[in-house]
């Protein structure tokens, strides 16, 4: 699932500039000297050209941080960047790209006060980075990962980390998160995000009235349903509404096996956008069933269910029907197949 704009943006933007906060100074005796001439990795001199950088001129004025929205740059490859800076606008590296031609006799001790110079400054980039970690509420702390929709990169970071719940992730810092394989920016952004849709309770499922929980499971698919991506969206609809997966593999010009696996990842991801809230409702809609005098879920007993909420609904309760009944499998087994056909 792609990280929205917005919030998690301006606090992805905030983290940046607070690990690399100073605008980039080429002296400018360098300024015209090529970016080949310069000793980088091929991840970096990527990034630098997808950028339009050509020569260090180009790097003038701007930020470090500012490259972090390129794709395949984490921060190992801005630090990278922010080396390179410094290596350029050492007095040392400034005399031999001028062009000098006598040899720098700058006594050996002074040469070392410059490595740490340069120490001091990576150290100081890190301790930035560590001071912004993350702060989990005691009320989101038991959130599990495997009920909320994340990526499958986030999902193998937390795997790979071993956390299971959000409050796991309580003190540990964006920069050690970014450590880790295929960890990058928007994979922090994406957990801020977590973090934030959890704090507003979009993923709380102990206030749910037993009463509204049809109405609010409805509502919530059809919410999640816009959600999915514009695929996943037609073939979900056209399921719901009776094709079968050879139908609708032969209108989009798909095998049968391919719709399924859209479909069943479409189902998966309708599962989790909320949380632990649709399934929880999902079990308190088969709860209800089994108290009920029917012995099946039927669009008629849907709607009365609903009530009048049924107004702000955009499906037929049929529809409603098919899309529980797909999502899970005991409803499937006790609902009429004249409803599912």
């Amino acid at each position: 699932m792609p990280v929205p704009h917005g919030k998690c943006e301006k606090r992805m933007v905030a983290f940046e500039f607070r690990c690399f906060p100073k605008r980039i100074e080429i002296p400018v005796g360098v300024r015209g000297q090529p970016l080949h001439a310069c000793q980088m990795s091929p991840r970096l001199a990527a990034v630098l050209h997808r950028s339009r950088i050509r020569v260090l001129g180009d790097l003038h004025g701007r930020k470090v941080g500012d490259f972090a929205w390129q794709r395949n740059c984490g921060f190992n490859t801005l630090h990278e960047l922010d080396s390179l800076v410094r290596r350029v606008q050492s007095p040392a590296e400034n005399a031999s790209r001028a062009g000098k031609a006598t040899r720098s006799h700058r006594p050996p001790y002074r040469a070392v006060a410059l490595r740490r110079r340069l120490g001091e400054g990576r150290a100081s980039h890190r301790k930035a980075a560590t001071e912004a970690s993350f702060t989990i509420p005691k009320s989101v702390c038991e959130v599990r990962f495997d009920e909320l929709p994340t990526t499958r990169r986030l999902a193998s970071v937390v795997r790979s980390i071993g956390a299971r719940t959000l409050g796991d992730l309580n003190g540990l810092s964006a920069h050690e998160l970014l450590q880790c394989k295929n960890c990058y920016w928007h994979t922090v952004a994406e957990i801020q995000q977590l973090i934030e849709r959890a704090i507003a309770g979009e993923f709380d499922a102990e206030r749910i009235e037993e009463s509204k929980a049809a109405a609010e499971l409805l509502t919530l698919l059809e919410q999640g349903m816009a959600k999915l991506s514009r695929r996943q969206n037609q073939f979900l609809v056209a399921r719901i509404r009776g094709l079968t997966f050879a139908e609708i593999g032969r209108r989009f010009g798909l095998t049968r096996a391919r719709v399924h696996q859209v479909t069943v990842k479409a189902l998966d991801t309708l599962r989790k956008t909320w949380g632990p809230r649709v399934p929880r409702l999902l079990d308190m809609v088969k709860r209800r069933l089994s108290l009920s005098n029917a012995s099946e879920l039927t669009p008629a007993l849907l709607e009365q269910w609903v009530g009048e909420s049924s107004r702000c609904l955009r499906l037929s309760r049929k529809a409603h029907v098919r899309l529980i009944a797909e999502l899970d499998a005991d409803i499937l087994l006790s609902t009429n197949r004249k409803f599912l056909c």
